[in-house]
């Protein structure tokens, strides 16, 4: 059965073998550079099967790969957690692929799984989120999520012409690409001086967790007049409390990412602005870097950043903006 994107699954991942043991020969053939593209495989591992931010990234790697004429495939946990994804890593590795590519689930606890692989002779870029450590991968294609969060208290400080009480929900702390938009948030609240700052709310992948913090926050703080919400689920759980709350009118709401669920209340209102990434162009730039690197040339810069666009109701439909919206899941 396929699920709904924004439900993450609760199945347990059993029977996973795990074979990570390489011959020096094969660990050479794997890597060996030069020959054809069609010689070339990659694979990506991504942090969950249906969100539309991962399926964007997919589709920019599958149209490179395309182009490139390489063995391409994707993959991704059933469960949102750092065993999980450990052990899928090591099952992929075991395929002897020319390069990986991934969204470190955990910025610390991914780095040693990350350097085995890597020691093994295939090569890792990170896309979305990075790890804490340079050395565990080849390089990361991401956001530049400082400036989201700093892009994002600028443009709360413009809905609410300069002044009132705002707060933040978010993931969990561990995934680097979320914690680095939080500290670019609280770091350019302190440049507007008439935003209060009150705190932050955490919560996993459900959406009626998101909804509830959101909710949480809006209680403790009677007066509040904004929420960022620093990725999909927090964006659409945050929405829809306020909207329960009857506060359409009174709290602004700013997230992050596109899903066609996070435009649709973009359009209706309940959503005043997002942060658009680039998820597309990441996935794209991580083949090519992949391939080239395989075929032995030059090898990409350790860290490649990519800017955000900001879509309001009112400029959401232009072209500009909406060739970054991410794509709809094929149940919808």
């Amino acid at each position: 059965m396929k699920h709904p994107w924004h439900k993450i699954a609760v199945l347990t991942l059993a029977g996973l073998a795990l074979t990570a043991c390489s011959t020096e020969e094969d660990t050479a053939a794997s890597a060996s550079p030069g020959g054809d593209a069609g010689d070339i495989k990659v694979v990506m591992l991504l942090n969950d099967q249906f969100d539309p931010y991962y399926l964007t990234l997919v589709k920019g790697a599958e149209e490179k790969a395309e182009e490139l004429g390489i063995d391409f495939s994707w993959q991704a946990p059933t469960t949102l957690d750092v065993a999980s994804q450990t052990q899928l890593l090591q099952s992929i590795a075991a395929t002897k692929p020319d390069g990986i590519i991934m969204s470190a689930l955990d910025a610390d606890a991914m780095v040693a799984p990350m350097k085995q692989v890597q020691d093994s002779g295939i090569p890792i870029v990170t896309v979305d989120s990075d790890v804490n450590d340079a050395s565990a991968r080849l390089a990361t294609f991401k956001s530049d999520g400082k400036v989201n969060g700093e892009m994002a208290a600028d443009e709360m400080a413009e809905l609410l012409g300069g002044e009132g009480k705002v707060g933040y929900v978010g993931y969990t702390p561990g995934i680097q690409s979320v914690d680095i938009r939080l500290q670019g948030w609280t770091e350019q609240l302190e440049e507007h001086a008439g935003l209060d700052n009150e705190g932050e709310q955490y919560a996993g992948a459900d959406i009626a967790e998101n909804a509830a913090k959101a909710s949480a926050l809006m209680s403790r703080v009677p007066d509040l007049a904004g929420i960022y919400a620093s990725w999909t689920n927090a964006t659409i759980g945050a929405a829809n409390a306020v909207q329960q709350a009857g506060k359409s009118e009174d709290v602004v709401v700013i997230g992050v990412d596109a899903s066609p669920d996070e435009v649709a209340l973009l359009q209706q209102g309940q959503v005043d602005a997002l942060m658009v990434q680039k998820p597309y162009d990441m996935g794209k730039d991580a083949v090519e870097a992949l391939v080239e690197h395989a075929q032995g040339g030059e090898d990409p810069d350790s860290e490649n950043l990519y800017d955000v666009v900001i879509a309001t109701p009112e400029n959401v439909d232009d072209p500009d903006i909406s060739q970054y919206l991410y794509v709809k899941p094929e149940s919808e």
